[in-house]
């Protein structure tokens, strides 16, 4: 799905299926980012909060949490994402291609 860091392919190698589907698609994705963002940050804060505070005092470990959370920016944005492409699948209309390519049909058995 991604070719760098924050750059995107526009089609899926394997199935063909066209990611933005139309401009300001992936907006939607900020607010998993959001989500994302919240619950690592609110984690960090409380590990901070009682590992780090009484060992290096408030300030460190708001810096630390602050240092951690800024690297983690571009898995957020990565994850935030596949998160609502994937959360998306079902929404392709019935007739595009990458919609029978992405959904499958289950195996049939085979004959004996």
């Amino acid at each position: 799905m991604f070719r760098g860091v924050f750059a995107m392919n526009p089609t899926c190698a394997v199935c063909g299926h066209r990611f933005e589907r139309e401009p300001g698609f992936f907006q939607g994705a900020m607010y998993v980012s959001y989500a994302l963002g919240i619950g690592e940050a609110f984690g960090l804060a409380l590990a901070a909060m009682f590992l780090l505070a009484p060992a290096v005092g408030l300030a460190g470990a708001l810096a630390a949490v602050v240092a951690v959370h800024l690297a983690c920016v571009p898995v957020l944005f990565r994850y935030s994402r596949v998160i609502w492409a994937h959360a998306n699948i079902g929404t392709l209309d019935a007739a595009d291609p990458a919609r029978k390519a992405v959904i499958r049909t289950p195996a049939r058995p085979r004959p004996r």
